[in-house]
């Protein structure tokens, strides 16, 4: 069990030095003060309720505030603890292999390749992906447990935990089926006692389906009404081919995995129909073939179904919050394909060709770990990632974005505009308009810079930040009337916005309207206490009363 635990370190041993992503990571960890001011009892009761995101993540969130708790908002804490259950699920995969009836040499070789996979250096390079990593490790512990020969270790101990990996994403909603499955490999793995069967795994795991509907309820209702969810709903005719194809995207990324990038665009994933039908009748055959010779390959019928199971969710089958495709989305199920493929050819072989067999796996999976090294040094920090993905990806809008978001933070203001010009040239997002406008701003380029805050506006009313550097520069340009009517659209969304308040008690004071100029100043420190600009208005307010 050593050399597949040191192959990970060997990839990963510095990722403790890596920074945060501004790809979600600000989302969910560096600016969410929820998770940041660490574990207690407010935090807790946060996590166990909160839609934030458009996820019901109560178990991912607890962990995030742990890591805060024990070692600080810094990313450090966060990429180690990743590591930690990375390392924790290859030790799983291996004790799931052998649980099932793999022989050492094959069940180490299913956790090396799982461990040091390139595919599988997103879940664990990003802060972010720690849904996929805890969620796998759960669902790992519930199969080991179903495999168990008690009934009742199994309802108390694997039910539990699948409940869990749901909490951790709800993706393991499949969770019920996968340990129907699990119960099912008993048979490769030789047990005594009475076979399984499919109706009699299904009937033992039923009880668990609850919990898999509800999470199922409450994450659809979150992702429905998210800009990334699904605004515009696609056929069910498109989301099936798009499913069926998107299974053989995973499978040759798994057996070829090149060209990988953080962001998929929809460019790179277009659906040829030709090509859909295809997909969907060698899919309809291969899953017919694996259950038809469940009982002669068991381990191919377990790896099949345990990667179609996992990546079910991720289809795009139902519309949610998931993008078309993520390398992350393969990390679990990709753990069916190195179990299946090498018990199954493992069993099928003897003596020299499981030698052969055995030393072309070890130079595959070492070959994997050399990629998945450089692979992981991309993640160091973002703008490496966000160049990486536009070299290797067409027409990736939201690596221009990004990338652009970055170049003006570092002071490259010129660079970021033409990234962002090339993004809004592919796809025109508010949220594009909006970095444009506040980078055409830096510049001096006052009416593009108006012109991108009103397109931010058209296509999303409800950015209130738009409305306020709208404002702020009409305001600056002396055009008053139009400043306030673009803060007074933003104020009736966020009436609760200090920043808000002061730019209108400041356009109110320009205007000579002392009584809203002092109203809406009041209200700001109300609001803030510490607002500098507010607090220094309000020292002029009041040296203007009569």
């Amino acid at each position: 069990m050593l050399l597949p635990l040191l192959l990970c370190l060997l990839v990963y041993h510095d990722v403790g030095r890596y920074e945060f992503v501004n790809f979600d990571d600000d989302l969910y960890v560096r600016d969410n003060p929820r998770v940041t001011e660490g574990l207690g009892a407010a935090a807790a009761g946060w996590a166990l309720t909160t839609g934030h995101a458009g996820v019901w993540i109560p178990a991912t969130w607890l962990s995030f505030q742990l890591d805060a708790t024990l070692f600080g908002p810094g990313p450090a804490g966060f990429h180690r603890t990743n590591l930690l259950l990375h390392l924790l699920n290859v030790v799983l995969v291996f004790a799931l292999a052998r649980r099932l009836g793999l022989a050492d040499p094959p069940a180490l070789l299913a956790a090396a390749l799982f461990g040091a996979h390139p595919l599988n250096v997103e879940a664990v390079a990003w802060v972010t992906a720690r849904k996929d990593l805890l969620m796998t490790a759960f669902l790992l512990g519930a199969a080991l447990a179903w495999l168990g020969a008690s009934p009742r270790r199994r309802q108390i101990v694997g039910g539990p935990l699948a409940v869990l990996a749901m909490l951790a994403k709800p993706a393991a909603v499949t969770a019920p089926l996968l340990l129907a499955l699990t119960g099912l490999g008993r048979r490769s793995a030789r047990e005594g006692g009475t076979p399984p069967t499919a109706r009699r795994e299904l009937v033992a795991a039923a009880p668990w389906l609850a919990a898999s509907a509800a999470v199922s309820l409450a994450t659809w209702r979150l992702a429905r009404d998210e800009a990334f969810g699904a605004p515009v709903a696609t056929p069910i005719g498109e989301r099936l081919a798009a499913a069926a194809t998107g299974v053989f995207r995973y499978l040759g990324k798994l057996a070829w995995p090149h060209d990988l990038a953080v962001r998929y665009p929809e460019a790179d994933l277009r659906v040829v129909p030709v090509v859909a039908a295809l997909a969907a009748l060698a899919l309809a055959a291969l899953t017919f073939a694996a259950w038809r010779w469940r009982r002669r390959a068991p381990l191919a019928a377990f790896g099949w179904g345990w990667f179609l199971l996992c990546l079910l969710p991720s289809l795009g089958l139902v519309q949610g919050g998931q993008l078309p495709m993520g390398d992350r989305y393969a990390y679990a199920a990709g753990i069916g394909v190195f179990i299946g493929v090498l018990g199954t050819v493992w069993n099928a072989a003897s003596g020299r060709g499981r030698r052969l067999a055995l030393v072309t796996a070890m130079l595959l999976t070492g070959a994997g770990a050399w990629t998945a090294r450089g692979q992981a040094t991309l993640w160091r920090e973002p703008t490496a990632l966000w160049r990486h993905a536009l070299d290797v990806t067409t027409d990736n809008d939201v690596a221009h974005l990004n990338l652009g978001v970055l170049l003006d933070d570092a002071g490259r203001s010129e660079e970021a505009l033409r990234h962002l010009q090339a993004a809004l040239a592919i796809k025109p997002r508010s949220e594009t308009h909006y970095n444009a406008g506040n980078v055409c701003g830096k510049l001096g380029r006052a009416a593009e810079a108006e012109k991108h805050y009103r397109q931010t506006l058209r296509l999303d009313p409800g950015r209130v930040e738009a409305s306020l550097n709208l404002g702020a520069l009409l305001g600056g340009q002396g055009r008053l009337p139009e400043a306030r009517e673009a803060l007074l659209a933003a104020a009736a969304r966020a009436p609760a916005s200090a920043p808000l308040q002061y730019n209108l008690a400041a356009v109110a004071w320009l205007q000579g309207d002392v009584a809203e100029a002092r109203a809406r100043c009041a209200q700001a420190l109300k609001l803030d206490p510490e607002h500098g600009g507010a607090r220094e208005l309000w020292s002029r307010l009041q040296a203007a009363s009569p």
